[in-house]
């Protein structure tokens, strides 16, 4: 089952509504990087959609692509992070890694990141983490990436 348009589109839909239901706040993180898969170099540009369950942790759902020479995927799944110390960002995610041609299989997976997030007085938290992606298909393939962005607080 090859990912559709709709399908994207409902799974953000999903993730807003919940903004409605909830009294705590909206976190939208964009992403982007760059790294080795498998010793092949591999980039990821994507979103993640987070809402505060305490004040150092947060939940929610991100929508990444990834593209590798193996193939071009949607990462689709859901996040869990937590902020040590005021700026040590951790995260895991049961991930489906969709593939985007009929070439690329769909595949379970994980991401994992461990990096920077300092406290911030505005809307706005710049962000640098070292991201793991972990494929399960024939094989296992593993990839590490630098990534980096800007959360905007709603």
């Amino acid at each position: 089952m090859k990912i559709q348009l709709r399908n994207i589109c409902m799974a953000i839909g999903l993730c807003f509504s919940g903004v409605a239901l909830a009294d705590n706040g909206l976190l939208i993180r964009p992403q982007a990087g760059i790294g080795s898969l498998d010793g092949n170099t591999y980039h990821h540009a994507g979103l993640r959609f987070l809402f505060d369950a305490s004040t150092e942790k947060k939940y929610g759902l991100e929508l990444t692509r990834v593209n590798t020479k193996q193939g071009d995927y949607l990462a689709a799944g859901i996040v869990l992070e937590k902020i040590e110390n005021g700026w040590f960002n951790m995260s895991i995610g049961t991930i489906g890694y969709l593939g985007l041609n009929s070439a690329t299989p769909n595949v379970p997976g994980m991401v994992l990141n461990l990096g920077w997030e300092p406290e911030t007085q505005g809307a706005l938290k710049p962000f640098v983490t070292m991201r793991n992606d972990i494929l399960f298909g024939d094989k296992t393939r593993s990839g590490t990436a630098l990534s980096a962005g800007v959360a905007v607080k709603f």
